[in-house]
């Protein structure tokens, strides 16, 4: 009796946390940043497998920053190779991190804060591995404040 009872909870909180998660979402993934710094050479890579059929996707790149971070802005250089895995294409985006007031922009919780901003959105992909590759363009050699960087494909 009590194993029959305590299997129904497992399965039911199994099932809980199944129907939590984010839909649609189908690649989610964080790369932490070294805590010294970001090296202006340290490529962050996220290997991508998309098994749908000519599906479309929205790709959104994230960051996960520290109130200490001392710039408004962050600009990130994103090379890909989505939606042709034979054909490469690079791109500069901007987060803006902190408004003119000085508040920072993302949600948080303690002293860490996440942003997300759309990358490529309503791309017809066809099923393969693809490879999203990320640098930060900003002046310093070692960018203190960031704490992670995400991909997310939707």
């Amino acid at each position: 009796m009590i194993s029959k009872l305590r299997n129904s909870i497992i399965i039911t909180l199994s099932t809980l946390f199944l129907f939590s998660c984010e839909n649609g979402s189908v690649y989610h993934s964080f790369k932490h940043v070294n805590p010294k710094g970001w090296s202006k050479h340290d490529t962050l890579s996220f290997e991508i497998g998309l098994k749908e059929t000519a599906y479309r996707y929205n790709i959104r790149a994230q960051i996960r920053n520290l109130s200490s971070y001392a710039y408004q802005d962050l600009y990130l250089c994103i090379k890909s190779n989505i939606p042709d895995s034979t054909i490469w294409q690079t791109d500069t985006i901007k987060f803006q991190l902190i408004n003119k007031e000085g508040e920072i922009i993302g949600k948080g919780w303690g002293d860490l804060y996440e942003l997300s901003v759309p990358y490529r959105e309503n791309i017809l992909v066809k099923p393969g591995k693809y490879t999203i590759r990320i640098s930060h363009e900003m002046k310093d050699n070692y960018l203190k404040g960031i704490n992670d960087v995400g991909i997310k494909v939707e």
